[in-house]
């Protein structure tokens, strides 16, 4: 249950980080600080948002590339960035396939944990570990994987591929 909680937290955090986005891009082409994000979020469900979560969201959608921070008046802010970016860092790489390929050449037991290792290094970003888990129940449910379950809340999972390590 825990864990729909946390998923959950994120998924806001990402769409508040969107409508941010979306709103930014509506208005007009002026450097946003932190004082405009929370006067843009006042349209949205996160109207009472703090000036560090807004600060937090700005910096964040600078480092995904789709802001990019200047200093105005010797404070922070940020514009548009003028080309278009990935949603994710890591642009157009499958990370299903870079974990598959690993799985594949290492073979042996894979947690989560040992995935989003393999992960963070594909993606060149850090990567939670329910995302990690996702990506091996992705690759469990397309038939590549084998689920082995010894105790609730312990899992790993092996590689179905033939000629892989084992």
């Amino acid at each position: 249950m825990s864990t729909t909680i946390e998923t959950r937290g994120f998924l806001d955090v990402t769409e508040r980080r969107d409508s941010l986005l979306a709103l930014i891009k509506r208005g007009p082409r002026q450097p946003i600080t932190t004082r405009r994000a929370q006067d843009l979020y006042s349209v949205t469900p996160w109207s009472g948002i703090g000036r560090n979560a807004a600060r937090r969201d700005l910096r964040d959608l600078a480092l995904r590339g789709q802001l990019l921070p200047v200093t105005v008046d010797g404070q922070r802010a940020y514009l548009l960035t003028p080309k278009v970016v990935h949603r994710h860092p890591g642009g157009r790489i499958r990370p299903e396939l870079a974990l598959l390929q690993t799985i594949a050449d290492e073979g042996g037991e894979w947690t989560p944990g040992r995935a989003k290792v393999v992960l963070r290094h594909a993606l060149g970003t850090n990567v939670y570990r329910s995302v990690a888990r996702r990506h091996l129940d992705t690759l469990h449910r397309d038939g590549l994987l084998e689920l082995h379950s010894e105790r609730p809340g312990h899992c790993y999972y092996t590689s179905l591929i033939e000629g892989g390590a084992k």
